[in-house]
């Protein structure tokens, strides 16, 4: 089953490369992981197709909002990690998804 996550920032413009390079790592090591980019404000509209959401730092002030979405479909939801962002670390952030994932899975 593949696990389907989701990069937020304002616009979406950051979050698709960062996306992009997360999907490419969990290519490289067999994974079947597929990450999305967007905007907050699609997340209200999709929210159920996904299995994670992670934020981009600069729109941590929103995490509530989307938590309260994620929340009524059992979905994690955690800010991207500072360094791995700045570095745009696509394998770093895959790990951090996979984690959320596990915890989550654990936690039902």
């Amino acid at each position: 089953m593949a696990i389907r996550g989701l990069i937020l920032c304002s616009w979406g413009a950051t979050s698709s490369a960062l996306a992009k390079k997360v999907t490419d790592e969990a290519k490289k090591q067999g994974l079947d992981v597929v990450v999305d980019a967007g905007g907050t404000g699609e997340f209200k509209k999709k929210a159920e197709a996904y299995d994670v959401v992670l934020l981009e730092p600069q729109v941590r002030h929103l995490k509530k909002e989307v938590e309260s979405i994620a929340s009524k479909y059992n979905i994690p939801v955690d800010i991207v990690d500072m360094q791995a962002f700045a570095l745009m670390d696509g394998k770093k952030i895959l790990n951090q998804i996979m984690e959320l994932v596990k915890k989550n899975e654990q936690g039902a």
